[in-house]
């Protein structure tokens, strides 16, 4: 009967194969049980154990190493040079309702980069004189405000038709106008 010892001194309770073990100390001749506690951690016959698990390491001894460029987040630190930021990024709470991505310009595939030409916003259409470019519908997360900014690009330039368009709900200005 070989003598097996726990890792943790004067443990009392059951152990790896049913083992029972009174103040730490354990007895078995099973070969499998005695390699599975050698492997373990636990002492045989007065052997110390065959590996110990290491200590973690205290983070705040630990040096990182940075590969590549630093992350940096657009809603959190804004820059003029970003693509497509996010609406009210660095002025409102990051994660808050209030900052949002932009919507796609008129469905489709959202660009990776900003166009060649920064005149050119790719929303335009033709090269007619006197063209403005389309309006891009808002995302269905955008505030009523922009909803309503966007269904006034859409209607004609009558003031009651105007009166019409800010009455109306979110719902009802993406029901209308959002298709």
């Amino acid at each position: 009967m070989a003598r097996i010892t726990t890792p943790v001194p004067g443990y009392n309770g059951q152990g790896p194969g049913n083992l029972q073990f009174q103040d730490g100390v354990a007895h078995s001749d099973d070969p499998a049980i005695l390699d599975y506690c050698r492997s373990a951690g636990y002492g045989i016959d007065g052997e110390p154990p065959a590996r110990k698990v290491p200590e973690p390491p205290d983070p705040r001894d630990v040096t990182t190493t940075v590969v590549g460029a630093p992350v940096r987040d657009a809603a959190v630190d804004p820059r003029p040079e970003d693509f497509r930021a996010p609406v009210n990024a660095g002025e409102a709470n990051p994660h808050g309702p209030e900052v949002y991505a932009p919507g796609l310009p008129g469905g489709g595939l959202q660009p990776t980069a900003p166009p060649a030409d920064p005149a050119d916003d790719g929303g335009s259409e033709g090269g007619e004189a006197g063209h403005h470019p389309v309006t891009p519908r808002p995302a269905q997360a955008a505030p009523v405000a922009e909803w309503r900014a966007y269904a006034l690009t859409q209607v004609d330039n009558d003031p009651a038709v105007h009166a019409e368009v800010e009455k109306l709900t979110k719902a009802e200005l993406i029901k209308q106008y959002g298709s």
